[in-house]
């Protein structure tokens, strides 16, 4: 039986997402796809535009089979750790024996290339890196050219672009864990990652359905729907308020007043030096995104500073690995992959939060988020700890909760 693994945060599940899942299965012969998802906050730092559950049910329809929940100290952190927490999760289901990933080279073996040498890191690449670095290059450049350093033939232009860093980071994670995962890579179509408009011609990005989101004020105009291959799901946030980042400056502001003029970089995350930096601004503070850009410098980019700001209030100190298998969903014909998990993986099978003694600090987080967005969006609160299992039949339809 193939299986094959998707790392994903289908925020929102857009036409190039379901082309992917299309393809994977296709390319690997799969009998079965499992996603491994973020859960209600990403590796940008923010919280996800749609809560999980909704996302879970589009990836479902859209031809998932099983979709487990990425934790947050993995969903996220950085790259690095994002990899690595979802690799860990794909391996240890015992099921999964292929890893397929979207990327701008589309060529594994270049790919390749380089996350070996990152892993192994010879000494003549970490004296190289180290040069670079004390020359005041960041540290993306000073890795891009003590590569080039070391080996002119290695394609360093790869590590400009985000889908192609993550792909090694996949590639890095397979090693380390010495996983029998086979890598795959599928050449990302449409437009750029960081494309932040919509052409109706072309499979946009999440982050263009984003900011047209925004700029709508919820409105799903007829571009919007356009890009989304299952949209009903995400019909309940028609015409709601847009859940961002600033949902939270309030509550973000609260915890570091609560913390004030105390180190900071017990967080995950958190160095001494934007510890600094957070105390030296926060009379300064506005909203979460403002304070992002207010803090932002040439050593600390506005992704890593999102993500530490994010730890702080939601009180992540560490990462560690997956301890779980948290299933979000999976398709009524499909069921038998649950009996599989519970047979052949290394962790223990949640298929509700109700099953086990609940996380104090994942329950917390979800119902951090899930308070937001029932006063954004003037819904009802939807306690985490009763929700049941998410059921989706092949004609696509709900046909319940466990």
């Amino acid at each position: 039986m193939n299986v094959v693994g998707i790392i994903a945060e289908y925020n929102p599940f857009h036409q190039g997402h379901a082309l992917h899942l299309r393809e994977a299965r296709a390319l690997t012969g799969a009998d079965y796809v499992v996603v491994v998802m973020s859960g209600n906050y990403v590796q940008r730092g923010t919280p996800a535009m749609f809560d999980k559950y909704t996302r879970a049910e589009a990836a479902l329809r859209c031809g998932a089979d099983l979709v487990l929940e990425l934790p947050i100290p993995s969903a996220s952190a950085s790259a690095e750790y994002f990899a690595l927490g979802a690799v860990t999760l794909l391996t240890k289901t015992g099921l999964v024996t292929d890893l397929c990933f979207g990327s701008e080279s589309g060529s594994l073996s270049d790919l390749q290339c380089i996350a070996e040498l990152l892993t192994d890191e010879p000494e003549a690449y970490r004296s190289l890196l180290h040069s670079f670095l004390s020359k005041g290059n960041s540290f993306p450049k000073a890795r891009q050219l003590a590569l080039a350093g070391l080996d002119s033939s290695i394609h360093t232009e790869l590590l400009k672009s985000p889908n192609n860093l993550l792909g090694i980071e996949y590639l890095k994670a397979l090693i380390r864990l010495r996983s029998p995962v086979r890598p795959h890579t599928i050449a990302r179509l449409g437009e750029d990652y960081h494309e932040q408009t919509l052409e109706s011609e072309r499979v946009a990005s999440a982050g263009a359905l984003r900011a047209a989101l925004t700029a709508s004020a919820g409105h799903f105009t007829d571009a919007i729907r356009a890009q989304l291959p299952c949209p009903e799901p995400f019909l309940s946030y028609e015409g709601k308020t847009p859940l961002t980042e600033d949902a939270f400056s309030l509550l973000l502001l609260q915890k570091l007043r609560s913390l004030q003029d105390t180190p900071l970089n017990c967080y995950f995350d958190v160095s001494a030096e934007l510890s600094n930096r957070i105390w030296e601004k926060l009379d300064h503070f506005s909203s979460f995104s403002q304070f992002t850009d207010l803090l932002k410098t040439k050593n600390l980019t506005r992704s890593s500073i999102s993500r530490a700001l994010l730890h702080i209030l939601l009180n992540i100190r560490n990462w560690s690995e997956p301890e779980v298998f948290r299933v979000l969903g999976f398709r009524k014909e499909a069921e038998n992959l649950i009996g599989l998990l519970k047979g052949n993986g290394a962790l223990p099978l949640i298929l509700a939060p109700s099953d086990t003694e609940p996380d104090a600090d994942a329950l917390y987080a979800d119902h951090l988020y899930e308070s937001v967005r029932s006063l954004l969006h003037e819904k009802p609160f939807q306690n985490e700890y009763r929700r049941k299992l998410l059921v989706i039949s092949s004609s696509g339809r709900k046909e319940g909760l466990l």
